[in-house]
């Protein structure tokens, strides 16, 4: 029988994502590093040729129009794990993610929403004086997540 209190799963996606080249490599890298789904919120995903594994066809892929849609919607017992460089933000570096999360990243231009933020129950940010790549932030907080950590 399943534990879903031991089981572990975690999803990931953009909010009003800026390019759709940077979401088919993110994309990719989920599938690779074993997120159980994907999601947009704002701007769908289109089929890109970074995407060469077809992860959206390959795991489960949510798109929601708005922030509430996403937030009302959210796995019971989620957490919710914000990428954005912010001053209550810890480093990535020390985070313990928890077993059921969905991590959520913003635009390189804009980041995450205010809203976004507010109803994060985690914010995580990178040793980094300047924001990075999309694709490659979400990157790094999955292979984090990889590494033999605690979790919370």
């Amino acid at each position: 029988m399943n534990d879903n209190f031991i089981n572990e799963y975690f999803g990931i996606g953009i909010q009003n994502g800026k390019t759709p080249e940077n979401l088919g490599v993110l994309w990719r890298s989920a599938q690779n590093l074993g997120a159980t789904f994907i999601f947009t919120i704002g701007n769908r995903y289109a089929k890109q040729a970074s995407d060469t594994h077809d992860a959206v066809k390959s795991i489960p892929y949510f798109h929601y129009d708005t922030f509430e849609a996403f937030f009302e919607n959210l796995p019971k017992g989620a957490r919710l794990v914000g990428v954005e460089l912010d001053e209550k933000a810890c480093d990535l570096e020390s985070f313990e993610h928890p077993r059921r999360c969905v991590y959520l990243l913003g635009a390189e231009d804009h980041g995450l929403s205010q809203k976004a933020i507010d109803k994060c129950h985690h914010l995580v940010k990178f040793k980094s004086e300047k924001s990075l790549n999309v694709a490659v932030a979400g990157t790094i907080v999955m292979y984090d997540r990889n590494l033999a950590k605690p979790r919370s």
